[in-house]
């Protein structure tokens, strides 16, 4: 009764209004957008509605979709949110191949680098993991229930990610933190090693995003309720930088629109290349860019992009 209680209460208020989501496939093959329960994609090239179909025997999405995520080749994409379903699509032909019931309601999901796994966070701050794949060994789950690898102790995960080496997967809560945490060449028996924390936020972290060179380090973005994007060497758990979007918008919001609460950073997204970051921001009908400099390991504003 008493987990019931937590977990109705996470989810009342202003979090019952889901936003739209967008996700865009690697290779610009194709974009999948969610509106509550509804999922559509349009295929890029064709500049058409893309037919989703169902193999896996289990049911459509019933409630708001939370978390979308493409694989890094693009070869697989996951869907989870309210209803407790994580459904997993292969994008050639955008077939549900698989259909997993989580205990709670999800909040994020993103697929390992290489295609083998879905990891999915749950409200409780429980994340979970799924094989979809064979690995090396030919050694998959058996029965495929989800596992879980690790947790934040009853933390509403807001955003996971892998790093683009694969080799850490990087997850934000509303308790302020990221956890960076290494993920392990078997991950069903759990990933108990813990890279880091960045630390920092004075707010809920919305948002985290891996950016790097194509041949450089990789470093992390977060957004969060503190009206602040952060650049992270997630190795070390360290600040390198940090941009306030306050001033730089303020002006452009009516006055009762100006407070932190209404200045929350809903999403971050840097090009391929790393060098510029569009950031997504509650109270405005636009874009903030933001340059990216890996030597210097500075952000810098760049303008505002409104819409309309």
């Amino acid at each position: 009764m008493e987990d019931a209680t937590v977990e109705e209460a996470e989810v009342s208020g202003a979090a019952e209004f889901a936003p739209a989501l967008v996700a865009a496939h690697p290779l610009g093959h194709s974009v999948a957008v969610a509106v509550g329960s509804e999922l559509r994609v349009f295929d890029l090239k064709d500049g058409s509605a893309v037919s989703l179909s169902d193999d896996s025997g289990g049911g459509s999405h019933s409630d708001a979709i939370r978390a979308l995520s493409f694989s890094m080749n693009g070869l697989l994409f996951a869907s989870a949110g309210d209803d407790k379903l994580v459904k997993v699509w292969k994008t050639d032909s955008w077939c549900c191949i698989q259909t997993i019931t989580s205990e709670k309601r999800v909040s994020a999901v993103a697929i390992s680098n290489d295609g083998l796994y879905v990891t999915f966070a749950d409200k409780f701050g429980v994340i979970w993991l799924v094989n979809v794949g064979q690995s090396d060994g030919g050694q998959g789950s058996t029965d495929n229930k989800p596992v879980p690898i690790f947790g934040h102790y009853c933390s509403i995960i807001t955003s996971m990610k892998f790093s683009p080496d694969g080799r850490f997967i990087a997850t934000a809560d509303r308790d302020f933190k990221i956890r960076v945490t290494l993920f392990p060449k078997n991950p069903l028996r759990g990933a108990h090693e813990i890279q880091s924390f960045c630390l920092g936020h004075t707010e809920f972290v919305s948002c985290i995003a891996f950016t790097c060179l194509s041949q450089g380090p990789s470093f992390l973005l977060s957004g969060g309720g503190d009206s602040t994007v952060r650049l992270w060497d997630y190795i070390n758990g360290c600040i390198l930088d940090t941009c306030q979007i306050q001033d730089k918008v303020g002006e452009l919001l009516e006055p009762n629109e100006t407070e932190d609460s209404n200045l929350a950073i809903a999403d971050i997204c840097p090009t391929n290349d790393g060098s510029l970051v569009a950031v997504a921001i509650q109270s405005l009908n636009g874009v903030m860019l933001l340059a990216c400099d890996f030597i210097a390991k500075k952000l810098s504003f760049i303008k505002v992009c409104l819409f309309g």
